[in-house]
């Protein structure tokens, strides 16, 4: 197979609040915007999207992309070249954050928010910088 990218979506009601606390706590940028949909992407790295979808919307042909998001087993991991600094800035202007800044045993550091659809969001340190 020769895929190109992975995409990821989230089906939701909350489709305003997830697309303000992505771009407010994340800064992600809107690449495309209607009142059920919404492509967000990493501003340096436009290729690098993130959908928001509302429910049952009938032009999406399939159930299973009908069905929100029901708020369990999933995680979205952010890396940074500096998760002090990201954690900084966050704690600053009061970010919602669930996990302080943490070193694990296994290597990582990093620290946790939660989006409004109860997805936890790990911010990780960059493991190999480029």
């Amino acid at each position: 197979m020769a895929f190109q990218q992975i995409q990821t979506g989230i089906i939701t009601e909350k489709l305003t609040e997830t697309k303000t606390f992505y771009e407010k706590w994340l800064g992600l940028a809107t690449k495309f915007e209607s009142d059920w949909f919404v492509l967000l992407c990493l501003p340096n790295r436009p290729e690098v999207e993130l959908a928001i979808m509302k429910p049952n919307q009938e032009q999406v042909r399939k159930p299973y992309f009908q069905i929100p998001y029901p708020g369990k087993g999933i995680w979205f991991i952010f890396e940074s070249k500096d998760v002090e600094k990201e954690f900084a800035e966050m704690k600053e202007k009061k970010a919602p954050i669930d996990l302080p800044l943490t070193k694990e045993e296994w290597g990582d550091v990093h620290f946790t928010l939660i989006d409004p659809n109860g997805i936890g969001i790990d911010i990780v340190q960059e493991r190999n910088p480029g």
